[in-house]
């Protein structure tokens, strides 16, 4: 039965139960059971005092962050907790079924590796304290802290047998039980069985609950993957951010080079600021700014996940290395990781860890959420596909037809279009289709899908495939029709890019083309200069001219013109998509900016693919 939408929002606000819970009156607990326990350490019970019975208004709010040190058996949990917007409302899911279900269905929290579902352990655990409730929280799944009404005590997991405090015959009180599991092993048995309420957060891994969900049925949700301002806000919590900030004042100050580089200890940092910002118009960045285009660097590699985007900042040779390990991957391998983790039945952690995300589709209250399965980037999901792509154009094909079966996957598909979309291209023996999009007139500018009809056409013919190393050796390959596609999976903002070359009016069109299925798809500003770089190339190649025949003894007035090159945008999406009246392209920061030059703005356009070619 579905409930009524606002019935997560009538139960947050129940209280009664929990206030039969946080009454000592309503439990009991022998001398021999308390046996087993110890005190826990003073660390634990300053925790304790110091959010029992608080107030719960701020904490309830997005943004809110908890400053006082968290007691921790992990090193890498940090020392706050910023709250997210999604804490909040799966607190209150959770309380919502504890309350509904009087204490007896529990809650499994799984998600994308990397996330905050330990994190949110804790925010669940100090919500749960300011209202008195009687918990049991494990971290790890090993050591066990039980809070008990005024103080707080410790044992391990293979201590307990039947060794809990138990509700008064006339109560209807319950423990909430809150762990990690860490093993790829089943929680104990008393985390799960009443008089504990389980919540479990844990992996997509069902060989950590398998057995516990199979008999209790408890609702399965998830945690989304972060936005770029929480990100942004996240940083400024990690252990090293402060010493970083402060490396990039220095670096960004100073005038005179020294033998000792404040940056040296951030690895890959130097080397991006410096690819960036010595542009040809750029200025010497702020460490705020710095800080920004470092996330973005890293948000473009590896997506929204906390923990990957968090470690590339501070270590982006480190952390893109141990994703390149898990490249090296066959179709069948994809295949069968995208079915598993669209049904949450587990995949091999390095492609689940590395290469796909997953985004929980909500389907109403307090009801199971589905999965969609995607790559986690941009550059992830091209570094992979460049090895898939040795395949033959069959095997792409079945792929696809695979994952078009899988309403999960359809984010994976328009991934497998590149390959495609450059043999429809090239080998085309009819003028393509573009259909015109219309700018929001902002910066940057939003492009969505024109209702009138197309008036432009990529004409046809073959166009020869080059694979160009970097934009610097253009040069040495610049012909009419060429297409090139970059070999760098990181190339930013465009996979391909075509040149239509008219030396009698010394003018060049340079077509960028990006293959996407996201229906509100962005891109790296980066590709800015890249394609300034290009239209550079092209203005000297036009200036040059073609090899002069002997005995000619003026120039026309077209030839002594300066260079004309055209910049005009594609967006290649799969054909007969039943979304594709509401495409989007969300160009990336810098549209208006370093263009007086060499001008990387032009018209924008949507050429869609078939996907049975």
């Amino acid at each position: 039965m579905q409930h009524s939408p606002n019935i997560i929002e009538r139960y947050a606000r129940n209280f009664t139960l929990s206030d039969q819970n946080a009454d000592p009156d309503n439990w009991e607990w022998n001398a021999e059971s308390r046996a087993v326990w110890m005190p826990a350490r003073e660390d634990w019970q300053t925790f304790r005092q110091n959010w029992h019975g608080v107030t719960d208004d701020q904490s309830a709010s997005p943004g809110f962050q908890f400053l006082l040190p968290l007691p921790t058996v992990d090193p890498s949990i940090t020392s706050s907790i910023l709250v997210r917007e999604s804490y909040i409302t799966m607190f209150d899911t959770v309380w919502a079924q504890a309350i509904i279900s009087n204490g007896r269905i529990g809650v499994i929290i799984t998600g994308q590796p990397g996330i905050g579902k330990t994190l949110f352990l804790y925010y669940l655990l100090i919500r749960l304290l300011q209202r008195k409730q009687v918990v049991l929280f494990s971290p790890d799944g090993e050591a066990l802290y039980l809070f008990y009404h005024d103080q707080v005590y410790s044992t391990r997991v293979g201590s307990i047998d039947e060794s809990l405090p138990l509700p008064l015959f006339n109560s209807n009180v319950f423990i909430w039980s809150l762990f990690d599991i860490r093993k790829p092993n089943e929680p104990e048995r008393f985390l799960v069985t009443y008089p504990c309420l389980p919540v479990q957060t844990a992996s997509p891994d069902p060989i950590r609950y398998k057995i516990w969900n199979k008999e209790r049925m408890p609702l399965r949700t998830g945690l989304p993957l972060w936005t770029r301002d929480e990100l942004a806000r996240g940083l400024q919590h990690q252990l090293r951010y402060h010493s970083l900030f402060a490396a990039l004042h220095e670096a960004c100050s100073s005038t005179n080079p020294s033998d000792s580089d404040p940056l040296d200890v951030y690895f890959g940092v130097r080397a991006l600021l410096e690819e960036h910002y010595n542009e040809e118009d750029s200025v010497q960045p702020s460490p705020e700014d710095a800080i920004n285009y470092l996330l973005d660097v890293a948000i473009d590699r590896f997506g929204y996940s906390a923990r990957d985007v968090f470690g590339t900042v501070f270590c982006y040779p480190g952390i893109t290395e141990s994703h390149e390990m898990a490249f090296n991957i066959g179709y069948a391998d994809l295949s069968a990781a995208v079915l598993a983790l669209s049904k949450q039945e587990g995949s091999s952690n390095l492609i689940s860890n590395r290469i796909l995300a997953l985004s929980p589709v909500d389907r109403g209250p307090l009801l199971t959420v589905s999965w969609e399965v995607d790559f986690k980037s941009s550059w992830v999901a091209k570094s992979v596909l460049r090895k898939l792509n040795e395949a033959e154009i069959e095997e792409i094909r079945q792929q696809i037809r695979f994952l078009r079966n899988i309403p999960e996957a359809g984010g994976l598909v328009g991934w497998m279009l590149e390959p495609l979309a450059h043999r429809y291209i090239t080998s085309s023996t009819n003028d393509l289709v573009l259909f015109n999009m219309s700018s929001d007139g902002v910066d940057p500018p939003h492009f969505t899908l024109s209702q009138d009809p197309p008036n432009q056409r990529l004409t046809k013919g073959k166009r020869t495939v080059v694979r160009l190393q970097a934009v610097a050796n253009l040069s040495n390959c610049l012909e009419h029709k060429s297409y090139y596609i970059p070999d760098d999976p990181n190339f930013p903002l465009f996979d391909a890019f075509t040149i239509d070359l008219d030396y009698a009016n010394k003018s060049a069109t340079l077509w960028i083309l990006q293959m996407t299925t996201s229906r509100k798809h962005g891109g790296s500003a980066k590709g800015y200069r890249k394609i300034r770089e290009i239209i550079a190339i092209l203005k000297n190649h036009l200036q040059e001219g073609r090899p002069q025949k002997k005995h000619k003894k003026s120039k026309t007035a077209a030839e002594q013109a300066a260079p004309l090159v055209q910049v005009r945008y594609i967006l290649i999406v799969p054909k007969d998509e039943p979304q594709s009246r509401n495409l989007q392209w969300n160009l990336p920061k810098g549209w208006s900016q370093n263009y007086s030059r060499n001008d990387h703005r032009g018209k924008v356009y949507c050429l869609e693919v078939p996907l049975n070619i």
